[in-house]
């Protein structure tokens, strides 16, 4: 499956990925996100149980080598041990109390097989 798409996000913004493992599950992740703008972008991989804690702003788990902080271009490959899973890319102020207006540009590409 393939997830893929050019965005634009403010503060409050995010764009996720969202894999359903099926019968037989996902093994193999691989991730290409590539800026466009001077901002960088927060890409983290977890288990569709984390996400309510993620969206929340509150403390959550993340497969964190298949995840990067403040990234301006990342290619991360690797096994997927989550049986159901996001892939969000979000904004590294996204849950500050003050607004501020970096914007963050990029492309991107999931591929889960």
């Amino acid at each position: 499956m393939i997830c893929e798409e050019e965005v634009t996000l403010t503060q409050y913004e995010v764009s996720e990925c969202k894999f359903l493992g099926g019968e037989s599950g996902y093994s193999e992740l691989s991730i290409e996100m590539t800026s466009t703008g001077d901002s960088p972008v927060n890409i983290f991989t977890f288990n569709s149980d984390e996400y309510n804690n993620w969206i929340d702003c509150e403390s959550f788990g993340y497969d964190e080598s298949l995840s990067e902080m403040s990234s301006t271009g990342a290619s991360i490959e690797g096994k997927i041990d989550f049986y159901d899973f996001y892939v969000v890319f979000d904004h590294p102020n996204s849950c500050d109390d003050e607004e501020t207006s970096a914007i963050v540009e990029f492309s991107f590409k999931v591929t889960a097989s």
